[in-house]
């Protein structure tokens, strides 16, 4: 084989793996309504959260996030996916998932400059907390039962 068709053979395997791996590392899909993180269903804006919150009596999780965010990547592939934690938030909470780059107008009314960024709030729409960046498994397991079990 010549060394020419050996490099376009390589470049084009490679461009292959790279389509594919940018595919597979963007698992986030979204219709018009949900953003679907970490297998579970998030409104993409307050106001429908805020809604489905007061129908539902249940407290509302509001999570700032953006594509580029590093750390947002590392919540939704390990701590948001932790099997007490997915299983606390899919049944007693009302998910928003707020991206910074699409939604700018919950950012601003929360006061939310950066990613990730979350903040609680009761069935009312009274912040109950804010965690401004990260949240390892430990800490939002903790927030998550405290607010179930009525302590903040």
């Amino acid at each position: 084989m010549k060394p020419k068709k050996a490099i376009t053979i390589v470049a084009l395997a490679m461009a292959l793996l790279f389509v594919y791996y940018s595919m597979n590392a963007a698992p986030l899909i979204s219709d018009e309504k949900y953003t679907y993180i970490s297998g579970m269903k998030w409104y993409k804006n307050y106001g429908d959260g805020r809604a489905a919150a007061a129908d539902q009596n249940k407290p509302v999780l509001v999570y700032f996030w953006a594509v580029w965010c590093k750390f947002c990547t590392t919540m939704h592939e390990e701590v948001y996916p932790d099997r007490e934690i997915s299983k606390i938030l899919k049944e007693d909470f009302v998910l928003v998932a707020v991206d910074l780059d699409e939604n700018k107008i919950d950012a601003r009314s929360f006061g939310v400059q950066y990613p990730p960024y979350l903040i609680f709030l009761n069935s009312k729409g009274e912040i109950i907390t804010r965690v401004p960046g990260f949240a390892s498994k430990e800490q939002l397991l903790s927030i998550l039962k405290q607010i179930k079990e009525g302590k903040t």
